[in-house]
């Protein structure tokens, strides 16, 4: 069946933070002791993210007490500086984490992220945003300025679970009023965003900004969101035929995710 929906995820898929993680991460390990290099902090990261999809699964991150939350973020932030060889102490990580908790960021849209939402709407497909971010789909798309690019959004406070459960994924399509084969799923995780998708019958396509999942071969994989259109046409999974993508004149960047 052709594709009519596609589906994002926030985090590291259309937004990342500002300023980068690795410069807010080496700030802080700084003062620890710690060097850190961006290649090791993406690699920590995606350790990390791994660990909290994992979690999610078994026991809800949003469920747990404070302290449970505090003992799970100590060990998240182990695994980030591990990307860069070192070997924490749980207790030293637990007082970065609270620090980094600390410094002022935002999360911002990446730079690839209009352009294609705006080429995705003129094409007619439907545009849908799924996250396990603890704000409301219209909170999300308020603070992202995304009600003009997106139809829907559901989060995990609305559906009150959080990806890869399989009632995220079928309250969004719903809303869409569109099928799962009917629908492809953009995402940076594999358990989360692309298992997740998968299991319900949604087409994924994971988005490796970090070029960090080099051997990964169970779905295809793009590292921008300018490849997004061309996979589409080259794959035969639109359902209306692709002019060639215009945007930097076909150069697809790589970008690294914040």
């Amino acid at each position: 069946m052709k594709i009519i929906a596609v589906l994002f995820d926030l985090y590291g898929t259309l937004a990342g933070f500002e300023p980068s993680r690795f410069s807010l991460q080496s700030k802080v390990a700084k003062k620890y002791g710690y060097e850190l290099t961006e290649k090791g902090v993406a690699r920590g990261y995606f350790l990390a993210d791994k660990f909290m999809a994992e979690q999610n699964v078994t026991y809800p991150i949003r469920s747990q007490s404070e302290l449970e939350k505090e003992n799970f973020f100590a060990k998240y932030e182990k695994l980030v500086l591990s990307g860069d060889g070192y070997d924490v102490d749980i207790e030293i990580s637990g007082k970065i984490f609270k620090e980094l908790q600390k410094t002022p960021y935002s999360m911002q849209l990446y730079s690839d992220v209009i352009s294609v939402l705006k080429e995705l709407r003129q094409i007619g497909y439907k545009l849908g945003l799924i996250s396990n971010m603890n704000k409301t789909g219209k909170e999300i798309l308020n603070e992202f300025n995304l009600n003009d690019h997106i139809d829907v959004c559901v989060t995990s406070k609305d559906s009150l679970v959080e990806k890869p459960d399989p009632k995220i994924f079928l309250d969004t399509l719903t809303l869409l009023g569109v099928e799962p084969d009917q629908s492809l799923y953009v995402g940076d995780q594999i358990l989360s965003d692309i298992q997740g998708s998968k299991n319900v019958g949604i087409t994924p396509l994971l988005i490796d900004r970090d070029n960090i999942n080099l051997d990964y071969t169970e779905s295809d994989k793009i590292n921008s969101l300018y490849e997004l259109n061309n996979f589409l046409s080259a794959s035969k999974l639109g359902s209306i035929f692709f002019a060639s993508f215009s945007l930097k004149n076909n150069i697809y960047i790589s970008l690294y995710k914040l």
